[in-house]
C-alpha cells in the first residue's frame, strides 16, 4: 500500500463518478490543516491526508494522522463493504471513520486499543468530504481539550494478557 499525498493523487480512486473536483478538494484540504495543527499541538508527527492506494487498485482511502508517542488521532474516509463478503463495492455511502487509539502495553503488543471512536456514511462526495472535515475538527477538539495521559488512563484493556 502507497501513502499518496492529496495533491498527487487522484480524487476519483475515492469518488469515482466526481464531476467537480474543487468543492471537495478545498474541503478536504480544511480538513488536511486541522489535523496538521493537532499534530503541530500534539509536539509529534502529523500526516496530511493521504490516499492509502495499491498500486494498480482503481480505488483507494484517504486517511490522516496526528500522533504522539502511543498516542494517535486518525481519520479515515473509504469506499463501502460489502458486509457478507467483506469486499469493496461500489459508493455510494462512502464510510468516514475516526478514531483516537493508545498503543498496547502489554507484554503482547496486539497493536492498537481503541479509546474514542466516531463514524458515518455519506451519499455524496462533497458530503463525504464534510465528514472527513467534521471527524478532523472532533479530533482537533478531543486532542486539545484532553490532557495526553488521560488516554492511557482510559484504556480497558491496558497491560493485558
Amino acid at each position: 500500500m502507497a501513502a499518496i499525498p492529496l495533491a498527487e493523487g487522484d480524487l476519483r480512486w475515492v469518488f469515482p463518478d466526481l464531476v467537480e473536483v474543487d468543492p471537495v478538494l478545498v474541503v478536504l484540504r480544511l480538513a488536511a490543516s486541522r489535523v496538521e495543527r493537532l499534530a503541530g499541538h500534539l509536539g509529534g508527527p502529523g500526516t496530511a491526508l493521504v490516499f492509502d492506494h495499491l498500486p494498480g487498485a482503481p480505488y483507494a482511502g484517504l486517511s490522516a494522522r496526528a500522533e504522539i508517542d502511543e498516542l494517535a488521532f486518525d481519520v479515515h474516509v473509504s469506499l463501502p463493504r460489502d458486509p457478507h463478503r467483506n469486499v469493496l463495492r461500489s459508493p455510494p455511502p462512502w464510510q468516514v471513520e475516526g478514531e483516537i487509539s493508545v498503543r498496547c502495553d502489554a507484554i503482547r503488543d496486539c497493536g492498537r486499543h481503541e479509546i474514542e471512536t466516531v463514524e458515518s456514511a455519506h451519499g455524496t462526495p462533497l458530503d463525504a468530504a464534510n465528514g472527513v472535515l467534521a471527524v478532523a475538527g472532533w479530533l482537533f477538539d478531543r486532542g486539545t481539550t484532553e490532557p495526553r495521559g488521560s488516554w492511557r488512563r482510559r484504556d480497558v484493556l491496558s497491560r493485558h494478557r
